[in-house]
């Protein structure tokens, strides 16, 4: 098995502990990262993307709008329901991981948490960390440079990753958590610019907003 299948796996056997005990009012919550969704859609849509994905069902107009056809088409299905089924998509996940839908991991990895901040369940240690934060980072090499940026960085005690191999122009200096929370969109704009570091923030912020786009209010965490 590849190290994304694992990761992924391990995530999947926490999110679905999640679900599994979660009261059917605690499943009804909505999602604060997700304001458009309840806990029960967050579950729809991590289960509906790999089973979509691994039908060889794609988007083939806007993807925003699949997305929430694919939770809607699950709306009224028992979490238990939906925990069997994603358990049953090894072997599509494992072609995916290995593949164009090596996203699906990033995607749960962030979705775990936003799950377990509406269910007042934190857990900052609950995070693959080896396999998720350079590819958190990987993910703005591109803009980056487009844009004529220096590479974001995370420096955690004697850790460190970066975007891309350039001079880095902002580091963070924070713990994995925080970095996937900023980097994902999960912090407002005056979030991301008070968090611990060095390098003009500003200069950052249209390039996260860009990836996903920052929140008005904050979450909380």
């Amino acid at each position: 098995m590849t190290e994304p299948f694992e990761a992924y796996l391990r995530t999947r056997d926490r999110m679905c502990a999640l679900l599994l005990g979660a009261t059917s009012d605690e499943l009804a919550r909505v999602v604060p990262a997700c304001p458009a969704w309840t806990v029960h859609d967050l579950a729809a849509h991590v289960v509906s993307m790999p089973a979509a994905l691994g039908a060889g069902r794609l988007p083939t107009g806007d993807v925003g709008a699949w997305i929430q056809e694919l939770v809607d088409e699950r709306r009224t299905t028992p979490v238990a329901s939906m925990v069997e089924e994603w358990c049953g998509l090894d072997e599509a996940l494992a072609a995916l991981l290995s593949g164009p839908g090596g996203l699906l991991f990033a995607d749960l990895a962030v979705h775990e948490h936003d799950a377990r901040g509406a269910l007042d369940r934190p857990d900052h240690a609950a995070l693959e960390v080896d396999v998720l934060m350079p590819r958190t980072l990987a993910a703005f090499a591109g803009p980056l440079r487009d844009a004529g940026l220096g590479a974001i960085a995370v420096r955690d005690g004697e850790r460190s990753w970066q975007s891309h191999d350039a001079d880095p122009g902002w580091t963070l200096r924070v713990d994995p958590w925080v970095a996937v929370r900023a980097l994902n969109s999960r912090r407002t704009v005056d979030e991301v610019r008070a968090l611990p570091g060095e390098g003009d923030a500003d200069r950052y912020v249209a390039i996260l907003d860009g990836h996903l786009p920052l929140p008005a209010q904050s979450l909380g965490e």
